[in-house]
Order: C-alpha cells, then structure tokens, then sequence
C-alpha cells in the first residue's frame, strides 16, 4: 500500500525528532553550555516551578501546562530556539538516569 503525502510527512517527522533525541546538543539551538550543565539547568527549573507537586510524567498529562513551562524556561534563559521536547527531554533524561 502507498504511503499518502500525510502519511510520508509523519513517518519523516517522527524518524527526524526520535533521531535528535538522541544526538542532540545544546550547541545545536545557541545554547553555549555543557549538555550536562543544560540538563541539570532544566531540572532545577522543573523542580522551582513543581517543587514535588507534580513529577514530569504528570506534567506530561498537562500538555499546556507543559507548555507553559517551556516558554517559561525559553523566557528565562532566552532561549528562544529551543524546542519543547528538548526541554521536556532533558527533565525525563534525568529522571530515568539520575547521573547522565
């Protein structure tokens, strides 16, 4: 069966952002810091702005709230290229690997 133009167009996006997820770098959006350093940023935003109210996985079930956050972190750090799910990334990255 023949893929449709939406088809195609989904399955590119979705190989395109599963393949940046793991080969990212904060360099890549402007970001002049360690990825380290960037991770460890990002969680310390999540965790002033959910001080153990919500996890990330709630935040997650929160798609607005979960983008009002990004634009929070964008606003504050001026990141103003910077994706959503990299920000969300790094917080998850985090949580399932506490030291990397």
């Amino acid at each position: 069966m023949a893929d449709t133009r939406a088809e195609h167009q989904a399955k590119f996006y979705r190989e395109f952002l599963m393949a940046r997820a793991a080969h990212w770098k904060p360099q890549d959006f402007g970001i002049d810091v360690p990825k380290d350093e960037f991770m460890d940023k990002m969680v310390d935003e999540f965790n002033g702005h959910y001080r153990d109210g919500w996890t990330i996985d709630e935040l997650l079930l929160h798609p607005r709230d979960a983008l009002w956050f990004c634009d929070q972190v964008r606003q504050k750090f001026a990141y103003r290229d910077l994706p959503d799910d990299i920000i969300l990334r790094a917080v998850l990255t985090r949580r399932k690997n506490p030291g990397g």
